[in-house]
């Protein structure tokens, strides 16, 4: 008996909720007529969960008019970043549901209405470090690259934006994320002037730029073969460590480079001046200590560490001055580190080598 009323019930149950997703779209919508944004997006949030039964015209009012409130609180630059960034994800949502259903009714319209949110936010990053605003060029590229994580340039642009801000934390969380994709940004490069900023920007792939172009957004195309940008990430998460004092971390990233790009002499260099960092550490452990038997044993086995970091320097300078004998910083420094380790050889035949 009890089975016989539960697909009444529940059809009962439904159509319930159906109508008060309807009214709620009406009375949300209401709201955003008259200029209520943050009470229809209050009252959009709040029946979200009856979203999951309602009907396929009702789905895709409800998605569309959610986008429609979000991208018009960032353009009262409310929260606008992540806002435009939430209408996005609102109406990929909306495309999707569409899809599926084969009732496409502002599926056009929100691809549409996706890349003119990609587009500005982009102009705007760019305008932003144009005047030396690079936290929020970084935010604004970083958050491009969540709405499309194939566009992988703008991850890597938001990385060097946030090391420019010295936004260490950002930068490194950025620069984790390309060498988790394993990315080198080698390849070609495509690039156009904003018509409007007059700034040249660089697109994902031809068919984008020639898009803008013939939008009239963008004006003199041109290609350039990139170099691998594999160095530079490595190198910026070394430093970046090295900036966090933790001197193993950056020697591991110095070394990986070493292992891919062997004629890098930044790499060596770096690695010479982490080993004196931690030369100077052991230096100040040593000047600390009496002159109890302990401590003398603890110095002398310092002493031998010492030695033994500033060897390690000498051995990377020795190989950056092979790759670039003119380096003039690099044949000065290892001057002086053969002078303090008494090697006299060595110093005698690089100074007649200057």
């Amino acid at each position: 008996m009890k089975n016989k009323f539960l697909t009444p019930t529940l059809s009962l149950f439904i159509s319930i909720a159906a109508l008060a997703q309807k009214n709620e779209i009406k009375y949300a919508q209401s709201q955003f007529n008259n200029g209520n944004l943050q009470e229809a997006l209050t009252v959009l949030k709040a029946s979200e969960y009856l979203i999951v039964n309602a009907k396929d015209d009702d789905k895709s009012e409800f998605y569309n008019l959610k986008a429609k409130v979000l991208t018009n609180l960032a353009d009262k630059n409310i929260e606008t970043v992540k806002n435009l960034s939430l209408a996005v994800s609102v109406y990929q949502e909306l495309i999707t549901e569409e899809v599926a259903s084969g009732n496409l009714k502002y599926a056009v319209q929100a691809k549409a209405s996706i890349k003119d949110i990609k587009n500005n936010l982009s102009n705007s990053a760019y305008e932003d470090v144009k005047n030396n605003k690079h936290l929020d060029g970084a935010n604004k590229m970083y958050h491009l690259y969540l709405m499309d994580k194939k566009d992988t340039l703008n991850l890597f642009n938001s990385a060097s934006y946030f090391m420019i801000a010295k936004e260490y934390d950002l930068a490194l969380k950025s620069y984790k994320e390309l060498k988790a994709l394993n990315y080198s940004g080698k390849g070609i490069s495509y690039y156009g002037i904003n018509k409007k900023s007059k700034i040249e920007e660089e697109f994902s792939s031809p068919k984008e730029r020639d898009l803008n172009i013939k939008a009239g957004l963008h004006e003199k195309p041109r290609n350039f073969i990139s170099p691998s940008k594999k160095t530079e990430i490595y190198k910026n998460i070394a430093f970046i460590y090295s900036e966090k004092d933790d001197l193993n971390t950056a020697e591991d990233y110095y070394k990986m480079i070493i292992d891919f790009d062997p004629q890098c002499i930044d790499a060596y260099t770096n690695l010479a001046y982490l080993y004196l960092d931690k030369k100077k550490k052991l230096v100040d452990e040593m000047s600390v200590l009496g002159t109890s038997p302990k401590d003398m044993k603890i110095y002398d086995e310092l002493k031998i560490k010492k030695d033994q970091v500033l060897k390690n320097a000498v051995s990377y300078l020795e190989k950056g001055n092979r790759i670039n004998p003119k380096d003039t910083d690099v044949t000065k420094l290892l001057l002086n580190l053969y002078r303090a380790l008494d090697l006299t050889t060595e110093y005698n035949a690089l100074k007649a080598r200057i």
